[in-house]
């Protein structure tokens, strides 16, 4: 299960194919796949495309029962997220792949595991489908994905990998 800003920022820095490699399929609602922009040309959309079309990322619709889930989180989170913790109870997940703060939050106080796009790469390093993270970090935030200066330490320490 995955919100729209870990999937652009992988995608757009060429690593969408790690979630492939590591989880098989991934779901997302509708919102997350409106949010996605996939025929805007923008950097990482014609390969999430491609990954909606090889259907191992596929759109998934929370059931007709979530909606007053839906109304009480929309409140406080855009659509995509909502549906994404929404979606996320629903299938009892193993995670919601998701970095917005508040997001994170509110998953977390609903009891859906959450990690973000930092656990998906020390996972990658770990399972032997990336030597090092941090010049993987780096490149994602060439293009713009941030990270705290917190979190790339952390991210180093437990990838044992110093400086970038």
């Amino acid at each position: 299960m995955a919100d729209t800003g870990p999937l652009i920022a992988l995608a757009g820095g060429g690593y969408l194919q790690l979630l492939q490699a590591l989880y098989e399929e991934i779901l997302v609602p509708p919102a997350v796949h409106i949010e996605l922009c996939l025929g805007s040309g923008r950097p990482g959309s014609k390969r999430l495309a491609e990954a909606f079309e090889q259907g191992w990322l596929q759109i998934k619709r929370p059931s007709a029962n979530a909606t007053s889930a839906l109304d009480e989180l929309i409140l406080i989170l855009d659509l995509g997220e909502a549906e994404a913790i929404v979606l996320a109870e629903e299938m009892d997940c193993r995670f919601l792949l998701i970095d917005e703060r508040k997001g994170r939050a509110v998953a977390r106080r609903r009891g859906v595991p959450v990690a973000g796009i930092a656990g998906v790469l020390l996972t990658a390093k770990k399972q032997g489908f990336i030597d090092e993270v941090l010049p993987l970090v780096k490149d994602l935030e060439q293009i713009g994905y941030r990270m705290s200066p917190a979190l790339v330490s952390e991210i180093a320490r437990r990838a044992g990998e110093s400086g970038v």
